[in-house]
């Protein structure tokens, strides 16, 4: 194996030598201390011989009336030759491959789904700030985990939950808005008013005049309490309608389980060092004992917007990695922690979740994907102002 090795980076030459008597001119050979690597004999009058590149010189300047003739390489020149024949041909895959890299690397559309204009567009100034936009490279997976953790720590009043999922050139960003609790408003004459669909399930009314009751159905913007008090068929007076109203509504919810999860544990030992990065790509400088695995926190020396080359500083922490592979039915026990733990997060201390139900879950890519429905326990009045035009 050491003499292959060897050899191939020698750089071997093929030759065929022609001529009467050719083991003479093998002892020639022998006698200028040039090394034969093999010999393989046609005829009494014609052989094939490998030899070292650095012998090739003293052969071919030999004054002698034996036919000889390079027929071909062997190890590190074989490749140059290969590549210098076709050299056209290898420029080409390279700027191909080049160009497959970058494009493949690049963002092409950021898609953010929600159905509040608000959120889409906070959304979209904070992951461009973040350089995840149109025309930017792509980030690994590390970087999506910091920038997700970024925003959410930024709008924690705002939002609940972001998921940031690439597929093939686009980024498809999910974003559930935190449920905010409704401010209180003062107005001077007000109805109560559902929420959201719903099922009345328990009522408190301090003032107003009740308008629907317990197990009603209702949908949204439908009066609960009225603060308009009926005499017969006429108002007889407008009063501000205050209550508490619990009504069943109800959720899909949709979460992700990885099949292999990576528990990472730091163990203390840290390093600085810098590194060069292309595209998604990064060659570590004067890292000599590289930790296996690692969490880091990068700082930019030297970057352009235009080209996909910088400088970073890295401040790396050692950390050992453990997979952890669950079966199907783990999977789908820690998915559904995951949608309960959703859910419940999104409600206030005094609701609850009445039942819940899986209603369908299916593996691919070595994940887990569980939607569920939840029926749930939760403040459903909200105060609409009585105008007096009304």
């Amino acid at each position: 194996m050491n003499r292959k090795f060897v050899n191939y980076f020698e750089g071997v030459v093929v030759l065929c030598i022609e001529g009467r008597k050719i083991e003479r001119f093998l002892s020639y050979l022998y006698k200028l201390k040039i090394d034969i690597i093999d010999t393989n004999v046609i005829d009494r009058k014609k052989v094939i011989i490998k030899i070292y590149n650095s012998d090739l010189e003293k052969v071919m300047n030999m004054k002698t009336t034996y036919n000889i003739e390079k027929i071909g390489y062997e190890g590190k020149l074989k490749l140059l030759s290969g590549i210098k024949k076709h050299l056209f041909l290898v420029i080409s895959l390279i700027i191909g491959y080049a160009l497959l890299l970058y494009l493949s690397n690049v963002i092409f559309e950021v898609e953010v789904i929600h159905s509040n204009a608000n959120i889409r567009d906070l959304m979209i100034a904070e992951l461009e700030e973040r350089d995840i936009s149109k025309w930017k490279f792509k980030k690994n997976h590390e970087g999506i985990e910091r920038i997700k953790k970024e925003i959410l720590d930024e709008h924690k009043e705002r939002l609940e939950w972001i998921e940031i999922e690439n597929v093939g050139t686009k980024y498809i960003v999910k974003v559930v808005e935190r449920k905010m609790k409704s401010e209180e408003k003062n107005y001077t004459y007000q109805d109560i008013v559902s929420s959201k669909s719903a099922i009345i399930m328990k009522m408190e009314v301090f003032e107003g005049e009740i308008v629907k009751r317990k197990n009603d159905f209702v949908k949204k913007g439908d009066v609960i309490i009225s603060g308009r008090i009926m005499k017969g068929n006429e108002v007889s007076k407008i009063v501000k309608a205050s209550g508490q109203i619990y009504g069943e509504v109800w959720y899909n919810i949709k979460v992700e389980h990885p099949i292999i999860y990576q528990s990472k544990t730091l163990t203390g030992n840290e390093k600085k060092i810098y590194q060069i990065q292309f595209l998604n790509f990064g060659i570590s400088l004067f890292d000599f004992s590289p930790f296996k695995d690692k969490k880091v926190e990068t700082t930019n020396v030297l970057s352009n917007p235009l080209i996909p080359f910088k400088i970073v500083k890295e401040l790396q922490k050692e950390a050992v990695i453990e997979d952890e592979i669950y079966t199907d039915s783990e999977a789908l026990i820690k998915a559904e922690e995951q949608a309960v733990k959703k859910m419940k997060d999104s409600l206030d201390e005094d609701e609850y979740i009445i039942s819940k139900r899986k209603l369908k879950y299916y593996i691919e890519n070595n994940k887990l994907y569980l939607e569920m429905f939840f029926k749930v326990c939760e403040k459903i009045g909200e105060e609409r102002e009585i105008t007096e035009t009304e």
